[in-house]
């Protein structure tokens, strides 16, 4: 429909403002859209630190199920000295109980035999070939067994002529009419341990260990071969020397690699299972969970700016329409309204062509004035 005098329309130009409809409307989006993307990376955080911690409460009970093995081996071990100090006491003087003591520890993977008085003098050593160094009634906590009536777990005695790892020793006392007359120690060499490292239930490329009081490694997952008989890292002597049964620790291990530690002390033996995971394995879900979200994001965020820039564009062509008519009516020039499925756009035009329609009356009334003047 044209409205008023016909002729051409001449250009005008309309002043620029500072905000478009299409900017105003992806402002809007943007506005929806931070705060949700705000709470997806709170959201994502939150998974990610809970997988994190599910991590770091999986070595722990990596941790403490090797504690539970070890213990469970030690006391095994106990049982069985106790059954030769049981024959022992019965028949002190009787040399083939002795004999028949140490084979079967030998058959039990035993590798030395060692029985003291209870004023720590040795009495006899099998095999007598065992470093004298590693059979000491100090070494052997005799005089704890005798004060205590417990076993007692020494530390690894490296056998320091050989410069390799010795054995352990597990010391059980010889009651004779409820008194400590002997104290029974039965050695047992570090690989003892090595199979308990398979059945902790360790992840893949997990590290683990067991330390005894003063940090010497008795059992490694990596690398037995290399590092048994040695000295743990620094954190891991001072964990071991210190007095917390339980915790955690960051540490760079010897090949380089930030690993996280967590350990659980025996009370039984005093020793320490320590695990062991790197810090980009126990990171990880938060990594992968905030790659996640942020591509998801980034996508549905350009999606909705890509859906709001099409709506915007046909509202801003809707408005420009108007524009030009309103310009055309203003100057008396004829123009078509513009349709619209806009309900505010469709009220202004139909405004439009009320308002043209009563200016022809008026230009009409005029017209027929004219003549009468």
């Amino acid at each position: 429909m044209n409205l008023l005098n016909t002729g051409p329309l001449p250009a005008r130009k309309f002043a620029a403002g500072l905000f478009t409809i299409r900017s105003y409307l992806l402002l809007l989006i943007a506005a929806v859209i931070v705060p949700m993307m705000v709470l997806v990376a709170i959201l994502a955080w939150d998974y990610g630190t809970a997988g994190r911690r599910t991590i770091e409460a999986q070595r722990l009970d990596a941790a403490n199920n090797l504690k539970h093995l070890m213990d469970r081996e030690i006391q095994a071990t106990t049982g069985f000295l106790n059954g030769l100090a049981t024959s022992i006491a019965l028949h002190p003087s009787d040399p083939r109980i002795a004999e028949s003591a140490i084979a079967a520890a030998q058959a039990n993977g035993f590798a030395a035999l060692v029985v003291h008085d209870h004023t720590g003098r040795q009495l006899f050593v099998a095999p007598p070939g065992v470093a004298a160094g590693l059979t000491g009634p100090r070494e052997l906590g005799v005089a704890e067994v005798v004060a205590t009536r417990k076993p007692f777990v020494s530390d690894l005695l490296v056998d320091a002529a050989e410069h390799k790892p010795g054995l352990f020793f597990v010391s059980v006392p010889v009651l004779v009419d409820g008194q400590v007359t002997l104290v029974l120690s039965g050695g047992l060499p570090p690989q003892r341990l090595q199979p308990l490292l398979a059945e902790a239930g360790l992840g893949d490329g997990w590290r683990a260990a067991i330390v005894d009081r003063e940090g010497i490694i008795l059992a490694r997952r990596d690398r037995p071969d290399l590092y048994v008989g040695t000295p743990a890292q620094k954190p891991m002597i001072e964990v071991a020397r210190g007095n917390q049964s339980a915790g955690l620790f960051d540490v760079v291990s010897r090949d380089g690699v930030e690993v996280k530690n967590a350990f659980v002390r025996s009370t039984f033996s005093g020793w320490t299972a320590a695990v062991a995971v790197a810090s980009s394995v126990v990171d990880a879900p938060m990594h992968r969970t905030a790659l996640t979200m942020a591509a998801v994001g980034l996508a549905l965020a350009l999606v909705s700016l890509l859906l709001g820039s099409l709506v915007a564009g046909r509202i801003s062509r809707a408005v420009q329409q108007l524009g030009v008519a309103s310009a055309a009516f203003a100057s008396g020039y004829p123009v078509p309204l513009p349709t619209s499925k806009l309900t505010e756009l469709r009220d202004v035009a139909q405004a439009m062509q009320v308002s043209a329609e009563r200016a022809k009356r008026r230009e009409a009334r005029a017209r027929e004035a004219q003549p009468q003047l």
